[in-house]
């Protein structure tokens, strides 16, 4: 039994090993999305390995984002937090360049759908909330395209205030 636990945890230690390195590489820049060759020499595994864990770099890139998202769902719907939303949206800044990849097209409708799919996976009793998901996170995903582009000039803060205004209207019953 105990070796279970062990294999479990290793297991997912690799998984984790594996988003780490992604996620560091991709914020590096060097490339727009790392290669699958470039994250399982960083990572120190086996191209088998990476395909255990994911069925390929899209599927990672994916899940590294519904991590950046699923924090990005809860301060807005569950939490209410500035000071969880705050810092979420100084690391978009500060990470624009990169960012800039997966808001334009081709990936930006994607990334809009990823984004609605965590926050309707996240607000479980809203009534509507798959209605709800999409208009929030087209919402969010318009102000935050608009914002790294430099379409829209504002602080940190108030892109907080404003996405919680406009989450918080659209969560409103009629």
């Amino acid at each position: 039994m105990d070796n279970l636990i062990e294999k479990s945890g290793s297991r997912a230690e690799t998984r984790q090993r594996i988003l780490g390195v992604f996620n560091r590489l991709l914020l590096e820049g060097a490339s727009p999305r790392p290669a699958v060759a470039q994250v399982i020499a960083e990572a120190g595994i086996a191209r088998s390995t990476f395909y255990d864990h994911f069925d390929g770099i899209e599927a990672l890139s994916n899940e590294s984002l519904a991590n950046l998202f699923g924090a990005l769902a809860d301060s807005l719907i569950a939490d209410h937090n500035d000071a969880m939303l705050v810092p979420l949206l100084e690391h978009v800044w500060q990470n624009r360049g990169s960012g800039r990849d997966l808001i334009l097209e081709p990936r930006g409708h994607r990334t809009e759908a990823l984004l609605a799919h965590v926050i309707e996976q996240r607000s479980q009793v809203l009534k509507d909330r798959r209605l709800k998901a999409i208009l929030i996170a087209g919402t969010v995903f318009s102000a935050i395209a608009g914002w790294v582009s430099g379409r829209i000039s504002t602080p940190p803060e108030e892109m907080a205030r404003t996405l919680r205004r406009a989450t918080s209207a659209i969560l409103a019953e009629a």
